[in-house]
């Protein structure tokens, strides 16, 4: 544990990133994994059978989960935080970028979610990109 702090200590503006992306997937994987359907419906999808509701838990909470853990051992391993900062921000840049795009294909802005998405989404991404700029030029 002393060994994490001191970790994150080496950038704390990329650490306080990683530790919010950390956070949010392993919280998603938690939400899938133990309430598919629930979950998924709010977010607009729905199986259609008990693969569906299967393929609900491995690909929004397995993967996220596999995020989450893959970001903090890549802290761990490499010493830092900033790279799991980066691969964090592919990731969640990427899902915005490519939500708004298909927002406009998929006609999908009246949807609730959608309104829910796209605000929540630029708001983390905005945070994940000022923890980056800042851990760039404060270390």
């Amino acid at each position: 544990m002393e060994a994490l702090k001191e970790i994150l200590a080496v950038n704390i503006p990329a650490s306080v990133a990683v530790i919010g992306l950390v956070l949010y997937f392993f919280g998603m994987a938690i939400v899938f994994i133990t309430s598919p359907i629930k979950n998924a419906e709010s977010f607009s999808v729905k199986p259609v059978d008990n693969a569906g509701k299967t393929e609900i838990r491995v690909y929004y909470g397995g993967i996220s989960f596999a995020l989450g853990a893959f970001l903090l051992y890549l802290t761990i391993a490499l010493k830092t935080p900033v790279y799991s900062l980066v691969g964090g921000l592919f990731f969640s840049t990427t899902v915005l970028v490519t939500r708004t795009v298909f927002l406009f294909v998929d006609k999908g802005w009246k949807c609730p979610y959608t309104k829910l998405a796209i605000p929540a989404e630029s708001l983390f991404v905005v945070a994940l990109w000022v923890c980056f700029i800042l851990s760039k030029t404060m270390y």
